[in-house]
């Protein structure tokens, strides 16, 4: 790998990751644009432990409170306006959303890696997310905070988690819609978006490192680079989006996600 692409490839994933515009997409359509030769997977492992550790360092104060409080179901802070739930409750909500991506990723993962990670299909799912992030826009009462928020509705959150095993749908983007649609702010939509980024990534980080038992040659200095470079840009991020949407809107990231996703398309047909 070129240092370009390591600085370049690293910086994606870092701005990507948690704004909703969708990391796995704009990685794929890095390599195709600038025509570079695959990354390897100890590199892919490296930036995704560099997010990783962004979001869990940007919410160290509600981790910390989970982990420690769990044996005594003592009351953890969940948002900025001292709402709190029981440890064990917060800790219910995380595997209820999260068992769903863990389960559809582990089923779907070979055949959407063999039928959808070419740019023609990023540039279609880009589209698809602008939409929901429109309809995000629109819906919900925006009223609701976590400790509000019923298992259903965190089921249906956990839902939406499935379709951004497909490159080009966001993670983030479409937990945060789900959010709004079932009446939460969008601070508390975000925090719990960024609560469940952390066992998502996680695994996702997991199944790259199981594929790559086998044993392959790889520029370890390239990957603590690429580590370094995408959690300082991810915890960047996070601190600049939280701070957006509290008084901010989706449409600038639907409009961007519309743009790329047409550009994408149209390039495909013209033969690019």
């Amino acid at each position: 790998m070129s240092f370009i692409q390591v600085i370049t490839l690293a910086l994606v994933q870092g701005i990507t990751e948690f704004l909703p515009i969708s990391s796995s997409g704009h990685l794929i359509l890095g390599s195709w644009l600038f025509d570079w030769p695959d990354q390897g997977i100890v590199f892919d492992i490296a930036v995704h432990v560099g997010t990783l550790a962004a979001v869990l360092v940007y919410f160290r104060r509600e981790w910390i409170q989970l982990l420690t409080g769990l044996a005594a179901d003592q009351l953890v802070e969940v948002d900025e306006l001292g709402g709190t739930l029981r440890a064990r409750t917060l800790a219910l909500l995380i595997v209820v959303g999260t068992v769903p991506i863990a389960i559809g990723g582990l089923l779907m993962k070979d055949s959407v890696e063999a039928n959808f990670r070419t740019p023609d299909a990023v540039g279609w799912l880009l589209i698809g997310t602008a939409a929901a992030l429109l309809v995000g826009e629109y819906v919900g009462s925006r009223v609701r905070t976590l400790p509000n928020l019923k298992l259903p509705d965190v089921g249906l959150i956990g839902l939406a988690q499935i379709l951004a095993v497909f490159p080009g749908i966001s993670r983030s983007g479409v937990t945060m819609v789900i959010g709004l649609a079932v009446g939460m702010t969008r601070d508390s939509a975000a925090r719990f978006s960024m609560l469940l980024a952390t066992p998502a990534i996680a695994g996702a980080g997991l199944l790259i490192a199981i594929d790559a038992l086998d044993g392959t040659d790889e520029d370890w200095g390239a990957a603590a680079l690429g580590a370094v470079i995408s959690a300082i840009t991810a915890y960047l991020v996070i601190a600049g989006l939280m701070r957006l949407l509290r008084n901010g809107s989706f449409r600038p990231f639907a409009v961007y996600c519309a743009v790329a996703g047409v550009g994408v398309v149209v390039a495909r047909a013209l033969g690019a």
